[in-house]
């Protein structure tokens, strides 16, 4: 299994990421995507891709870090995105993206989440790179600010998709793939299931998010790679297809997307 978001940089792994990996080798993940969140944390994507060679990273500016890192410590963050993720040997631009709440609190403005979402599009553009694109609560926006691009070069995902199924066309036709995490293991969840079915299959992919997300089921409170096989599990079911089915898919999907 490929799990295609995980934050295994995370100050919550710190002292036992190594137990963390052991039981995610042993559960069957082979490879795995951490996503930058901020810059002062990039540095420590090196350090976890360095120690585990299942470890691809991401470089980004997520959307809930943006109220600490304003005017100049963004544009500067901005400005070494393309040469920090050269030097990290980057899959893919991000996590960026937009995010409802923080506009709600007036933290952070649409618009200049928009423009911060623009400047990983250039950048990922620039090096053929996918973007990996949070999205909560913010669908129109994002749709409305990608469509203007049209299709990625090399595409991207939308990661934790929580949209409903009706939008997943317009982010498959800009060249987006589409991940599902512990949300939908849930009991009586409907969106996530409904949205995994319509999803094509060469766009499906899984993830954990940890150490966020932890699936129904999962032996510890805390997310964690191993978990990603929970979410294989649920996302077979919506589609009625086996385990091994969704296991081999998404990750010759993610491998596929992250060249990794």
């Amino acid at each position: 299994m490929f799990d295609s978001h995980c934050h295994l940089d995370s100050e919550r792994f710190d002292g036992e990421r190594d137990e963390v990996m052991e039981r995610a080798r042993a559960a069957g993940v082979t490879r795995i995507l951490v996503p930058g969140v901020e810059p002062a944390e990039w540095p420590r994507l090196a350090e976890v891709k360095a120690r585990y060679p299942e470890v691809c990273v991401a470089v980004g500016l997520h959307p809930q870090a943006l109220p600490g890192v304003a005017g100049p410590a963004m544009e500067r963050a901005l400005r070494d995105l393309e040469s920090t993720a050269r030097s990290l040997g980057a899959v893919a631009i991000g996590e960026c993206g937009f995010d409802g709440d923080t506009a709600k609190e007036g933290n952070v403005s649409w618009e200049t989440q928009a423009f911060v979402v623009d400047a990983h599009v250039r950048v990922a553009e620039s090096l053929g790179l996918p973007l990996v694109l949070h999205v909560l609560r913010a669908h129109e926006q994002a749709l409305r600010m990608l469509e203007r691009f049209g299709p990625l070069r090399a595409g991207g995902v939308v990661h934790s998709y929580s949209g409903p199924a009706e939008l997943v066309p317009r982010y498959v036709a800009l060249g987006l793939s589409v991940s599902f995490a512990g949300a939908i293991t849930r009991a009586r969840v409907r969106r996530p299931i409904e949205a995994a079915r319509v999803v094509p299959a060469e766009r499906l992919l899984v993830e954990t998010d940890a150490p966020d997300q932890t699936p129904t089921g999962a032996d510890r409170e805390r997310c964690e790679p191993a978990h990603v096989a929970l979410v294989v599990d649920a996302v077979a079911r919506a589609r009625g297809v086996t385990r091994e089915e969704i296991a081999a898919l998404t990750a010759r999907n993610a491998a596929r997307l992250f060249g990794a």
